[in-house]
């Protein structure tokens, strides 16, 4: 009985990690989308638009993008966004590139 109890719980216990690690396509977009905007107010541009979210490890806490001026007059500014405080950090990329989204 106690063998089978403690099979019953770790089966469980890894369905329900499983479970806690994916996230939907909706949840991703709302991610995407948070992250970009943070990044376009933080950078300061009037007409800021951002590449593709380049993401780490989770143990980083932080993702990276590149935050261009659309009128192309200002060099970029690198973007990290700290995952746990929500709050976006610039500073300037002079030289970077990278695809813009056009967000």
């Amino acid at each position: 009985m106690r063998h089978l109890a403690l099979a019953l719980f770790l089966a469980l216990a890894t369905v329900t990690a499983g479970a806690a690690h994916a996230s939907s396509d909706d949840a991703w977009a709302a991610f995407d989308a948070r992250v970009a905007k943070a990044c376009r107010e933080a950078s300061g541009f009037q007409r800021a638009r951002t590449s593709a979210i380049v993401g780490f490890d989770d143990r980083v806490g932080r993702v990276a993008v590149l935050v261009g001026d659309r009128a192309g007059k200002m060099p970029p500014k690198l973007c990290l966004y700290d995952k746990r405080a929500q709050k976006a950090y610039v500073d300037e990329a002079a030289g970077w590139s990278a695809p813009m989204t056009g967000r």
